[in-house]
């Protein structure tokens, strides 16, 4: 009888340690819905990846940060540093903005997150293609002769990209509109932030004298105190989802919008239906028709 007792003891202890009841204690601390927001998705991912599998949210935050604050930090002119200074963090720019970026990102796809997975890989690949055009070793400014990065040709490639980089920014802006405001006001200050260092090109290419420039110099100061606040919104997420991720209490607010504007959107409910949910969605149409 006592063998009996002790067998089953035994068999209840070994169940405490299944890989499934480990899963439950690691995730208990954290409720699903706060859970769900920490994938910057308005709506919550259907079945069970995003319970078994880790959140990509935080490692894509980090490796946006990283990069992009020390940036920010050069654009504004900080303990003498200045725009020619991110030349010393083109290996950031590929291994924390480019490689982390793009691998939360396509973590961010298998979970079915279509949003957050859009938004880390535009930005990883943004840190891939600055880290080639900074990266001495390419030497892309020696193709446009002796003018080099004061010539017109050049600062007008840049200047298009920039812009195009702009309008994606504004775009993921509408979007983040649904996510929660940190995130919101991070994307809105990408916004300007491409377009000064736009206007800073497009002022070089036309005026490359020694006042043209001092004064893009200028637009590309204001432009890192907008990305700044980027930075500041950026590091504040990363805060909450680091606690989150492991149960620390954190008394910051989210500030969840996706309950605030257009809370039973279709929209979200045919994008989620995209990502396994399909049946569920229709039955869910249909419990409303």
């Amino acid at each position: 009888m006592a063998s009996h007792q002790n067998g089953d003891r035994l068999e209840k202890s070994q169940s405490n340690y299944s890989g499934e009841n480990l899963s439950r204690q690691m995730t208990i601390s954290v409720s699903p819905e706060q859970y769900e927001r920490l994938f910057f998705q308005p709506s919550p991912a259907r079945g069970d990846l995003s319970k078994r599998l880790g959140n990509p949210t935080l490692l894509g935050l980090f490796g946006f940060l990283i990069p992009f604050q020390t940036t920010m930090f050069c654009l504004m002119g900080w303990s003498g540093a200045d725009a020619a200074s991110t030349v010393a963090v083109s290996g950031a720019f590929y291994f924390l903005g480019g490689i982390a970026m793009n691998l939360a990102g396509i973590c961010e796809f298998i979970l079915g997150n279509t949003f957050p997975m859009a938004v880390f890989i535009i930005y990883g690949s943004h840190w891939c293609q600055a880290a080639f055009s900074t990266d001495p070793a390419h030497n892309l400014v020696g193709v446009y002769g002796k003018e080099g990065a004061l010539s017109m040709t050049y600062n007008s490639g840049a200047a298009f990209y920039n812009v195009s980089m702009c309008l994606v920014s504004f775009c993921f802006f509408l979007g983040s509109l649904r996510t929660n405001i940190p995130f919101a006001i991070a994307i809105f200050g990408l916004i300007p932030l491409f377009g000064l260092i736009a206007a800073a090109n497009f002022h070089i290419g036309f005026h490359p004298t020694a006042a043209g420039v001092a004064h893009a110099g200028y637009l590309i100061q204001v432009a890192g105190g907008f990305g700044f606040v980027t930075a500041l919104m950026g590091w504040y997420l990363a805060i909450i989802t680091a606690c989150a991720s492991t149960g620390v209490p954190c008394p910051l607010p989210i500030f969840d919008l996706s309950t605030k504007i257009a809370p039973e959107s279709k929209a979200a409910a045919d994008e989620r239906a995209g990502a396994g949910g399909s049946a569920v969605a229709r039955a869910a149409h249909g419990s409303h028709a």
